[in-house]
């Protein structure tokens, strides 16, 4: 009977940590060095460095790279899991027909505070609600878009703020369905404090949505993306680029094209739901 208890408890331990370190294994926070920094304040023209306190002290650190706000849609960027956000800047300055709103996660680059779906849902909308008060921002003309986990941040804000338009790169239905494809289900169940469930309001997004998927995704199956794109109810486009993984689909010459297509497409009015679809509560 003691080694049964001892056994158990054991068990009951090694999960409690397993839950309580989960995060870790989601979030890879990376920082942005003074080099970096010094490089992006000289080099590259229209950056304008960005802070913006939230709840608990915590200052959300990031860049807006302005072209024309009278002409150009405006996005409002959230990147990967182990992404510093500035690394895009010159791509989407040399490639992207849109302002960019670039903002780290919290314990991301030079933002503080550590990361966690709730507090990270919350931050998108106050980086939204920040930028838009001090632009004067139309929400039809602003942009949500999210690649790998930055999905569940940009599909959140589209839905809270009825944006024109939201984007998906390499999205999911939910990181609990992901990660139940590389381990149990009932282990993932137990310790995965963050879900990122997309699934459960992605019938309610209004926005016109783009996704962006590779075939050969080796981080999120194909089956999770087509899943979440099923279940939009919006008017929608799947994209696929041939030849990309997970992590190189934003190297190929088809990305930035469709990405563009898809800012100067006419997509019409946000139409509102009476009644939600989903009875899911935010």
């Amino acid at each position: 009977m003691r080694v049964l208890f001892i056994l158990v408890a054991a068990v009951l331990i090694f999960l409690a940590g397993l839950y309580f370190f989960s995060r870790r294994l989601l979030y890879f926070p990376v920082p942005v060095t003074p080099e970096r920094l010094a490089y992006i304040k000289t080099r590259i023209p229209g950056v304008e460095e960005i802070q913006i306190p939230v709840e608990n002290k915590v200052v959300l650190h990031g860049w807006f790279l302005k072209k024309d706000l009278v002409r150009l849609p405006t996005i409002f960027y959230f990147g990967g899991n182990a992404e510093e956000v500035s690394l895009n800047l010159e791509e989407y300055a040399e490639k992207l027909s849109a302002n960019v709103v670039l903002m780290n996660y919290r314990g991301y680059g030079l933002s503080t505070g550590s990361p966690a779906e709730n507090h990270l849902k919350s931050d998108a909308l106050a980086i939204y609600d920040h930028m838009a008060d001090k632009l004067g921002l139309d929400p039809a003309k602003c942009v949500a878009w999210g690649r790998s986990i930055g999905s569940s941040m940009a599909a959140y804000l589209a839905l809270k703020r009825v944006l024109g338009r939201l984007i998906l790169t390499c999205p999911f239905d939910s990181i609990q369905n992901v990660a139940a494809a590389y381990y149990p289900a009932w282990l993932v169940n137990l310790v995965l404090q963050d879900r990122h469930r997309i699934i459960d309001f992605s019938a309610d997004i209004r926005s016109s949505t783009l996704v962006l998927a590779s075939m050969e995704d080796g981080i999120i199956p194909i089956h999770n993306t087509r899943n979440l794109f099923d279940s939009l109810t919006c008017p929608k486009e799947m994209v696929y680029i041939p030849g990309a993984g997970h992590n190189t689909i934003s190297m190929f010459d088809a990305y930035y094209e469709n990405i563009n297509r898809f800012l100067n497409k006419d997509v019409g009015p946000v139409k509102l739901l009476e009644q939600p679809v989903s009875a899911k509560s935010f």
